[in-house]
């Protein structure tokens, strides 16, 4: 140890060990010794500095406490309104809510002011507040004496830009576009000016947020709010300022960011971009409903740069405008607006404003256009009136109109004018818009004033293409016809157009009052050459048009000319001298009319009038093809265009001229075929009239049939015509038992089912079946009657047949044509009728009915002796039950309390009763007997004569007549009349008065006396008849009475009505006939039982109405048996 003694030894931190490490310190109950370390001179010091820094940290907080604690806050106030008040002038009034002076969080001394107002000292109203107001100082920099602002602040600013005063605004006639250097100098000035403030005092950055600016708005619209969210200005130590913050305009947020520039210590360039401007507020006008009415809606990036002029750096002044997709609005129209630049820039050199290449687009039209803005004096040397000289070029611009299915068109635009400042006048004299489809000049004058301007635009297109107009076509003058135009016309070119459009000043006077110019300020013109048109609805289109187009204020019309339209079936009509109108543009719902005159075959037109909105083929049975011939139209229709507009059903009518057309398809079961005449059409029905073959039957026809189920029309069918017996069976089956011959006949549709007619019978035979009745031919009469049809049944209904003294009421039933039935409730076939008939079909006959109190029998006894003379009817089963108070016959003979049954079958009679009453009181009985054998018997044969017309001058006598019926349709029997009488029968006196001979003696001469025979009286007729093929014969006939007899044989009348009678008369037959009473001598001179001794031999012959009489002159000298030589044969 002695050997290093006074040696210095060194230990580092390694070789200390702690005590507790020691051996000693390991022990239980261990005895811990804490050593204090030696105080140091360090710690002296340190305790001495740290005692400084308290007494002035203690300093520091007093004056903290002091200045946060507000000792000087109401001193600090007064002082600042009064500062405010003296920078503001007298005008105002400023106060401050409160003042005060703290530290900021960079505990740098910041003096604040809340609540400060500006009010103006006349109204009282407040202009502006402002929340707080702050400026941040360096403490450092005041305590060296210097003011050093690093920061200002700026929070809470609201400002109503309407309590303004207003100033006098700028004359644009003072506004020169040669002055932007000059302006743009004394910017760059200010900006140093600025600049060098913020250097002098030190200021870093100033930040402005929550300000609200109101801009002032217009009657009845909401004010617009401006808000600066945030705002930072920093100043950098180059010299540069920069600004970058958040602007809200109605709340819609744009982003600012500008900066200036410094070299040499001046402000060299300027550059400012505001990005998303919401630019609607400004310039979109919305209508009193709030919709939006003219304007663009959208937003705008605005991009500006200025360089200052230096000796080594030319000025520069450029300005770009972006705008992002949106609207534009015209009168409530909307278009889009895709987007655009505008670039901008001041030539210094030409002293102009420059629009450089710039692009605007709407949807797919795109505008590449560039421009220049020049002072007018300088474009007119001379001109001292101030304003600016305006041009603007596009080129290889794009128009498509919208919806529009072609090509864009392609054009330029050359437009040159100027703008007077004091006139306040726009005017292009020199438009001129070319294109490969054609050209168009123009020019176009604005004047502002007070109201809204007046416009005046005029046009020329000489030549240009169809697609060319509608592409290039504004779409806010006259949009709904522009719209018309677009969707509608294609093709084909325009030749002499001309447009003019006037706005008188003050006519659009904004939201809720449309533009609707009258005819006198809308006009536009042109002619249409080879275009095609499209129709309403599914109409084909219209091609080749020729025609010309013109609008007039609120109508619209488009004339045509010559057109054609085809078909997708192959068939084609020609259109002529046609219109398509709107009548009024401005109206809601927008409507058309539709005038087309057009020509062709009949399948055709029927194909066209099929078309919707026609429809004039639905819900019937036809089809296009069902119509062959050639016809014209002209279809005339009124419809909506817009269906939003919720417009009312379409009206349509359409008139056809139709000229031998056929249709195949049947019409209610009837062929029609030579349709000539016109056929209008409308929604509700379809009205034919017309001359058209029915049936093979020629007629003329007017109908009316429903079109639709909606039609509330009533079907309806008239046919008139002229009808022969084969026709008449063919429209009206089954008459031809009651009608032959020519007759006029009207048949009108009831319903479905029933029809009714009216039939002029005067030129036609009428007969009633069974009654044997008639009406000839040119007798006046008429018939009406409705014909239902049940299946295979017609009813003939409500009956009426009218006439000069006949007339019938009543019913018929037809099965398959044939009568069936027939009821006649009243029948009137004579003055005296008065009777009800029935008519029923029978196993194959007639039954008929006949009660009255008074029937004329003229027409049956005249058919009974007539129907020989025809075998109709031969075969038919018929019978007759007749119950009359009264018959009456020829002669005016009557039979009272008249019942009849006749009844035959295959023309044998199997019934024939009678039981009457004559004038004179006697019965007439007739009876079937045996089957076969009828017998007539009456106590007034005279009155049954002359009742039936068979002989009207006997008088008296009972009649007893039996016929019998034998094969072959021949009936034999005998007349037995007794005591009778003949007056004034002048073919007796003829026989005993009529000289013959060649002595010319006659039968009174050959007696040496006058017989008078005016009225003779006989005792007996007799004779035996035979009824074979129509032919009476009668043989063994004999006549006695006192004066005179006779004796007769042959014909009283064959088929065709003649008589052919051979017979003996003898005068004073009393006396005459004894001698043929004696024996033998009688015989040869009484010639017979029944004959006498003079006597006369006769014949009769010829029509059985006037027979002939002829005398054998001989035979009255030959007696008795020898005057059979002289007999006729």
């Amino acid at each position: 140890m002695s050997e290093i003694r006074g040696e210095k030894v060194s230990f580092n931190k390694k070789d200390i060990t702690p005590l507790d490490h020691l051996p000693s310190a390991q022990a239980e109950d261990a005895i811990i010794v804490h050593c204090p370390p030696p105080r140091s001179r360090v710690r002296r010091i340190g305790r001495t500095l740290v005692l400084l820094a308290m007494l002035v940290l203690t300093a520091i907080g007093s004056s903290i406490f002091a200045i946060e604690g507000g000792v000087v806050d109401g001193t600090l106030s007064t002082r600042a309104t009064n500062a405010l008040n003296d920078a503001i002038g007298p005008r105002y009034a400023a106060s401050v809510g409160s003042a005060a002076i703290r530290f900021d969080s960079d505990f740098r001394l910041a003096i604040e002011a809340r609540d400060v107002d500006i009010i103006e000292q006349a109204t009282g109203v407040r202009l502006t507040r402002t929340a707080a107001m702050r400026m941040a100082i360096d403490p450092l920099a005041l305590l060296a004496g210097r003011v050093s602002i690093r920061h200002m602040e700026a929070d809470g600013i609201h400002v109503d830009t309407g309590a303004l005063p207003s100033g006098e605004p700028m004359a644009l006639s003072q506004v020169r576009v040669d002055k932007l250097p000059g302006l743009l100098e004394q910017a760059f000035q200010r900006l140093d000016e600025a600049r060098g403030l913020m250097a002098r005092t030190g200021t870093q950055s100033i930040r402005i947020s929550g300000v609200e600016v109101l801009l002032p708005a217009g009657p009845g619209r909401d004010p617009l709010t401006l808000q600066v969210d945030e705002l930072d200005l920093a100043y950098s130590e180059p010299g540069e300022i920069a600004v970058t913050g958040e602007v809200r305009l109605d709340g819609q947020p744009a982003e600012l960011v500008a900066r200036a520039s410094v070299v040499d210590g001046v402000t060299s360039a300027l550059s400012a971009t505001l990005s998303e401007l919401e630019v609607t507020p400004f310039l979109l006008r919305r209508a009193d409903n709030g919709a939006a009415r003219d304007g663009v809606q959208g937003t705008v990036d605005v991009d500006l740069s200025a360089v200052r002029a230096r000796e080594s750096t030319p000025p520069a002044i450029t300005a770009t405008v972006r705008n992002s997709p949106g609207l534009f609005y015209f009168d409530g129209i909307e278009q889009e607006l895709s987007g655009g630049a505008i670039n901008a820039a001041y030539d210094f050199s030409k002293h102009s404003l420059e629009l450089l290449q710039s692009e605007i687009r709407f949807g797919p039209t795109v505008l590449p256009f560039v421009g220049a803005v020049i002072d007018l004096d300088r474009l007119v040397p001379g001109e001292t009136r101030p304003g600016f000289g305006i041009n603007l070029l596009v080129s290889g611009g794009r128009a498509v109109a919208e919806g529009s299915p072609e090509e864009p068109t392609t054009f330029d635009l050359r437009a040159g004018g100027h703008y007077l400042a004091v006139e306040r006048e726009l005017q292009f004299d020199d438009m001129l818009v070319s294109s490969p489809q054609g050209t168009m000049a123009g020019s176009l004058k604005v004047r502002f004033g007070d109201e809204s301007p007046e416009i005046s635009f005029g046009a020329r297109l000489p030549s240009m293409q169809v697609t060319g107009v509608k592409q290039l076509w504004p779409f806010w003058m006259a949009r709904k016809a522009r719209e018309w135009a677009t969707q509608n016309m294609f093709g084909g070119t325009v030749t002499n157009g001309s447009l003019a459009v006037f706005i008188p000043a003050g006519r659009m006077k904004g939201p809720g009052h449309p533009l609707e110019l009258d005819d006198d300020e809308l006009q536009i013109s042109f002619a249409i050459n080879d275009a095609r048109m499209n129709m309403p609805g599914q109409i084909p289109p219209l091609r080749d048009v020729e025609g010309r187009f013109d609008l007039r204020g609120e109508v619209m019309n488009v004339d045509i000319a010559s057109a054609a339209s085809y078909f997708p079936s192959g068939r084609s009509v020609t259109v002529r001298d046609s219109r398509f109108v709107l009548p009024s543009t401005y109206a809601k719902p927008l409507m058309g009319d539709l005038s087309l005159q057009v020509s062709g075959a009949a399948d055709a037109i029927a194909e066209l009038a099929d078309f919707q909105p026609l429809n004039a083929l639905k819900e019937t049975d036809f089809a296009p093809e069902d119509f062959s011939g050639s016809a014209s139209a002209k279809v005339t229709a009124r419809f909506g265009l817009i269906s939003e507009h919720q417009p009312p059903e379409p009206t349509w009518n359409t008139e056809i001229q139709l000229n031998d057309v056929n249709v195949a398809q049947p019409f209610s079961g009837r062929s029609i075929s030579d349709v000539s005449g016109v056929l209008r059409v409308d929604p509700q029905a379809a009205r034919l009239e017309a001359r058209v073959t029915i049936d093979d039957v020629p007629a003329e026809i007017a109908l009316v049939e429903p079109v639709g189920t909606r039609s509330t029309v009533a079907r309806e069918r008239v046919v008139k015509a002229t009808l022969n017996n084969a026709q008449r069976d063919v429209l009206t089956p089954g008459l031809e038992d009651i009608v032959n011959g020519s007759m006029k006949a009207e048949v009108r549709l009831l319903d479905n089912d029933r029809q009714s007619l009216k039939l002029d019978l005067t030129n036609a035979t009428l007969s009633v079946p069974g009654i044997g009745w008639s009406k000839g031919s040119g007798i006046p009469a008429r018939a009406t009657f409705d014909v239902v049809k049940d299946g295979e049944t017609d009813r003939i209904e409500n009956f009426e047949l009218s006439g000069e003294g006949f007339g019938a009421q009543g019913s018929l039933t037809l099965q398959d044509g044939a009568l069936q039935t027939a009821q006649f409730s009243r029948m009137r076939l004579s003055p005296s009728d008065d009777f009800a008939a029935s008519v029923k079909r029978q196993r194959g006959g007639l039954h008929v009915t006949v009660t009255g109190s008074s029937a004329d029998m003229r027409p049956v006894l005249r058919q009974l002796r007539s129907s020989g003379e025809s075998d109709d009817g031969a075969d038919m089963d018929v019978t007759v039950e007749l119950k009359l108070d009264q018959a009456i016959g020829f002669n005016d003979e009557r039979l009272r309390n008249v019942s009849m049954l006749f009844s035959a079958a295959g023309g044998t009679v199997s019934a024939a009763d009678l039981s009457a009453v004559t004038s004179s009181g006697e019965a007439v009985v007739s009876r079937m007997q045996q089957g076969n054998t009828i017998s007539l018997t009456s106590g007034d044969a005279g009155a049954v004569a002359r009742f039936a017309d068979l002989y009207n001058r006997m008088r008296g006598g009972l009649l007893n007549l039996t016929l019998r019926a034998q094969e072959g349709r021949i009936w034999s029997g005998s007349i037995d009349i007794r005591n009778f009488g003949l007056v004034n029968e002048a073919k007796l006196q003829s026989l005993v008065s009529t000289p013959v001979g060649k002595d010319g003696r006659s039968l009174n001469a050959a007696v040496k006396r006058d017989i008078d025979i005016s009225s003779a009286r006989f005792q007996r007729g007799f004779a035996r008849i035979v009824y074979r093929d129509s032919v009476l014969a009668v043989e063994n006939g004999i006549v006695r009475g006192e004066q005179i007899g006779a004796s007769f044989q042959g014909v009283v009348r064959d088929a065709a009505g003649n008589t052919d009678l051979t017979g003996t008369f003898m005068p004073a037959y009393g006396l005459n006939r004894l001698f043929g009473e004696l024996p033998i001598i009688g015989a040869i001179l009484g010639n017979g039982r029944d004959r006498g001794l003079i006597g006369i031999t006769f014949k009769l012959e010829g029509p059985f109405a006037e027979p002939r009489l002829t005398i054998n002159p001989l035979s009255i000298i030959a007696p008795g048996i020898f005057r059979q030589i002289f007999e006729f044969q």
